[in-house]
């Protein structure tokens, strides 16, 4: 009787074991045998799931933070916040360009991109413009705009390209590698070295305003804009397009005369080399932008052009700061310096 006892004890343990086993690690064995069944999906399929991975790799690549919204949740709602402030209408234009966004493409991403390689003759991948709108209406830079300029196509084509052109320029300058800035600066021409600078300028000039920052740094010959924080770089771009995007939003080119001022700053920044010596006829001819070959006529044309530019009686004409006055002065003397040391080389 004992021994039976002992064998009753043993099956319900074995039981509750069993029973505990199955209720832990069972939901998981039949959720791996449901995937691998065919034609077995949950409630997305493989192309809900590809076109989720795509956004989130979008807002990955720019920083974009939070869930990819449902279908169901993409429904365009009556109202949604533009700013901080209540809560205010979107425009029927603004409402398509983002629900076109939110599955890739569009027509209106089409031409951004065709405005961009008709002006700069640089092309930008669909991926790339599907970020920035993302972007855009994630940090709600159309606030910006006037209700009239919200409503109308060719004022928020106006303003996205410019600001896309801005974002893309300020990276360009911290990473130090030109791309799209040497296509601009080719067509402003003037060198990529002056349009990185002023760019630099310009964010650096609306920093001051926020910080007190010393003009040997808002007015460095170098390019130092990465030594700021992303935050601080992030708020100065969207004071400039606050200023600024109504301007914008009538022609994209406004950007560049908007960067007329910080222009002016750079070509005294823009740095001239240095003569080593009385022989350095390479460096000389460097300076003025001419070769050695030529002769003494066409060398003085050249030395009258760029003193004409950068004569430091018409820069201090330009009420510069003060840390800009003495560097307009060097930089003279240095190009007199190389006129001097090719004429007596002719002589």
């Amino acid at each position: 009787m004992l021994v039976h006892k002992d064998i009753i004890i043993r099956i319900i343990f074995s039981f509750i074991f069993f029973a505990i086993t199955f209720r832990v690690l069972g939901p998981i064995f039949f959720s791996f045998i449901k995937k691998k069944l065919p034609g077995q999906y949950g409630q997305e399929n493989d192309i809900d799931q590809l076109i989720k991975r795509q956004k989130e790799r979008l807002r990955s690549q720019y920083g974009l933070q939070g869930d990819i919204q449902s279908s169901q949740q993409q429904v365009i709602q009556k109202k949604e916040t533009m700013s901080d402030g209540p809560q205010t209408l979107i425009p029927r234009e603004i409402h398509k360009i983002f629900k076109e966004t939110q599955w890739g493409g569009g027509e209106f991403l089409k031409e951004i991109q065709l405005e961009i390689s008709k002006n700069f003759s640089y092309t930008m991948a669909d991926s790339k413009v599907n970020a920035f709108i993302l972007l855009c209406e994630k940090r709600k830079y159309l606030r910006f705009l006037t209700t009239d300029n919200q409503s109308s196509t060719l004022a928020l084509k106006n303003f996205l390209v410019t600001m896309l052109l801005l974002l893309l320029l300020v990276d360009e300058v911290k990473e130090r590698q030109f791309y799209i800035l040497d296509k601009i600066a080719k067509k402003l021409a003037i060198s990529s070295t002056e349009l990185a600078l002023a760019v630099q300028l310009k964010i650096l000039m609306t920093i001051a305003h926020q910080k007190n920052l010393k003009d040997n740094r808002v007015f460095s010959e170098i390019l130092i804009i990465n030594q700021f924080s992303e935050e601080t770089i992030k708020e100065a771009v969207e004071i400039i397009a606050q200023k600024e995007a109504n301007l914008w939003a009538k022609n994209s080119s406004q950007l560049f005369e908007e960067l007329t001022l910080a222009l002016n700053y750079a070509s005294v920044l823009s740095p001239i080399p240095k003569i080593k010596n009385k022989k350095d006829i390479s460096t000389a001819c460097e300076i003025l932008g001419i070769t050695i070959d030529q002769n003494t006529e066409e060398i003085k044309k050249a030395y009258k052009k760029i003193a004409l530019v950068k004569h430091p009686d018409k820069i201090l004409s330009q009420k510069l700061p003060k840390a800009l006055e003495q560097k307009a002065i060097e930089n003279f003397n240095s190009i007199q310096e190389a006129y001097e040391v090719i004429i007596a080389l002719k002589k």
